[in-house]
C-alpha cells in the first residue's frame, strides 16, 4: 500500500490538481512526440523524437503514482485532461517544433518550480525529470532558431508557436489564483503563475533573439473566464 502524505486542505487538493495534470499532459506529449519518431525530417531529429516520447510516457508513469499519496483519483483518460493541442496528432513539423518549445517549456518550467518542494516525493521525481529534460530544451531551442531563420517555414512556426504558447500560458493559471499561493506559501512550490510565464518568455525571447523571428508576440493572457483548476484550460 502507498502511504499517503501530511498535507493538509486546500493544499492538498491543489497539489493534486497540478500533479494529475503535469501527469496527464505528459503522457499525451509522449504520444505526440512519438508519433513523429519515423516521419520527422531528418535522421537525428526522428530520433530525438523517439527518445523523448520515451522521457514523457517515463516521466508521466513516475508522477501518476504521486496521487495515491496525496489521495487524489485520476481521470481515467489522459486525452481528458490534457492541454487540447495535445488531444490529436500534430498537423506538422512547425507544431511540433512549437509544442516542444512551449508546451514542454512550461511543464519544465513547472517541475523545476518542484525541486524543492515539501512535498518529498514529487521533490525527488523532479530532480530526475529535470536531467532528462536539458536535452528536450536543446532540441527546442535549437529547431526553433532554425524554422525562425526559413523563410518558408516561419510563418507556419510563428503561428504554431503563438498558439503553444497561449495554450501552455493558461495552463499555469491565473496570476492571483489562490491554489497557487497557497502552495507557494507552504512551501509545496517555489515559483507562482507569473513566474513560471516570465521564465518560459525569457526562454522563448532569447532563443530567437537573433533570427528573423524576434518580436513574435506572447501575451499574457488576460480573460480567464471558464478556466478550472481541475482542466487547466
Amino acid at each position: 500500500m502507498t502511504a499517503t502524505v501530511e498535507i493538509q486542505s486546500p493544499e492538498r487538493e491543489a497539489l493534486g490538481h497540478l500533479v494529475l495534470s503535469l501527469a496527464d499532459n505528459k503522457a499525451a506529449l509522449g504520444r505526440r512526440y512519438g508519433e513523429w519518431a519515423v516521419s520527422a525530417p531528418t535522421l537525428e531529429s526522428a530520433v530525438a523524437a523517439a527518445a523523448m516520447a520515451q522521457d514523457e510516457l517515463g516521466h508521466a508513469r513516475a508522477t501518476y503514482p504521486l496521487l495515491k499519496q496525496l489521495e487524489v483519483a485520476g481521470r481515467g483518460s489522459q486525452v481528458a485532461g490534457c492541454m487540447p493541442v495535445l488531444a490529436a496528432e500534430l498537423p506538422s513539423w512547425p507544431w511540433f517544433v512549437a509544442v516542444n518549445f512551449a508546451v514542454d517549456g512550461m511543464l519544465t518550467a513547472f517541475v523545476r518550480a518542484c525541486e524543492q518542494s515539501a512535498f518529498v516525493g514529487l521533490a525527488q521525481r523532479a530532480r530526475k525529470i529535470l536531467q532528462e529534460e536539458r536535452s528536450h530544451g536543446v532540441h527546442a531551442r535549437a529547431w526553433a532558431r532554425r524554422l525562425a531563420r526559413d523563410e518558408v517555414q516561419r510563418d507556419p512556426f510563428a503561428a504554431a508557436l503563438g498558439e503553444a504558447w497561449w495554450q501552455a500560458a493558461r495552463w499555469a493559471g491565473p496570476p492571483d489564483g489562490q491554489e497557487f499561493a497557497a502552495l507557494v506559501s507552504g512551501g509545496y512550490l517555489s515559483d507562482g503563475p507569473d513566474a513560471l510565464r516570465g521564465s518560459l518568455r525569457s526562454v522563448i525571447g532569447e532563443a530567437l533573439e537573433d533570427t528573423g523571428l524576434p518580436r513574435l508576440a506572447l501575451p499574457e493572457p488576460r480573460d480567464w473566464d471558464g478556466w478550472n483548476p481541475e482542466e487547466r484550460v
